[in-house]
């Protein structure tokens, strides 16, 4: 007996999700007359528990890395590629986020690594740097001072350009931005809808290798009729 999906988790898949009268994610409809999107009004106040954020700011950042490949190029380079960058995080590398005791400054320091390709006299290759150290500080208001406020940072890296600086020398500029913020895990009245409806079934995936199909007159390849003998193609 085979296993059978359509009474899972009590759904139905000849089920309709979603009416005119039951909200769904997506944008709040426009009204025709203003031309202004409208949405319907709640039907509940909820408590909900986040982190809410009370204030943030975020620092752009270059840096400018310079790779000398005397030691290892063959002749000029020709081409260089800017590859992602990468956050490095182990024990030897650890992402630190923290406040500056008796300040109302964030520190954050974290290592990376940038990689790109090149390609010289001897074909293509590619160089991934040693992990690189950053330290950034921000200052935030008076509320960093606050015990009940706990920092946060996310850095977002990007290789913005990898060019010949020299024979020999490759110059890349690593982008970062480090978003800074002052957040505290805290429960919030929020007007709200209810729960939210389950969502519809995922397309079928198809197949992503094409049929293998052989005419019979041609299968197998590797034994053609021979003389006096009839081949058996279904074995």
């Amino acid at each position: 007996m085979g296993c059978s999906d359509k009474n899972f988790y009590g759904g139905n898949k000849n089920c309709h999700h979603g009416n005119g009268d039951i909200p769904q994610p997506g944008p709040c409809p426009v009204d025709p007359y203003t031309g202004k999107p409208e949405c319907p009004p709640p039907t509940e106040l909820v408590c909900i528990k986040v982190d809410k954020v009370y204030e943030s700011c975020k620092d752009l950042h270059v840096n400018e890395e310079v790779v000398d490949l005397a030691g290892i190029a063959a002749g000029t380079i020709l081409e260089v590629e800017c590859l992602d960058p990468e956050l490095v995080i182990d024990d030897d590398h650890p992402f630190c986020c923290e406040k500056i005791a008796g300040t109302s400054r964030i520190k954050t320091s974290f290592y990376y690594r940038y990689r790109f390709r090149w390609v010289d006299e001897a074909g293509t290759h590619i160089y991934v740097s040693d992990p690189v150290y950053v330290q950034r500080v921000a200052i935030m208001s008076d509320l960093a001072r606050d015990p009940r406020i706990q920092p946060q940072c996310e850095l977002f890296l990007t290789c913005l350009e990898c060019f010949v600086s020299n024979l020999t020398e490759v110059t890349c500029c690593i982008g970062k931005m480090i978003l800074f913020k002052l957040t505290a895990h805290v429960q919030l009245l929020v007007p709200a809808y209810g729960f939210c409806p389950e969502p519809p079934d995922c397309p079928e995936v198809q197949d992503e290798c094409t049929e293998f199909i052989i005419p019979p007159e041609e299968w197998p390849p590797h034994y053609p009729p021979q003389p006096g003998r009839v081949n058996n193609l279904n074995g």
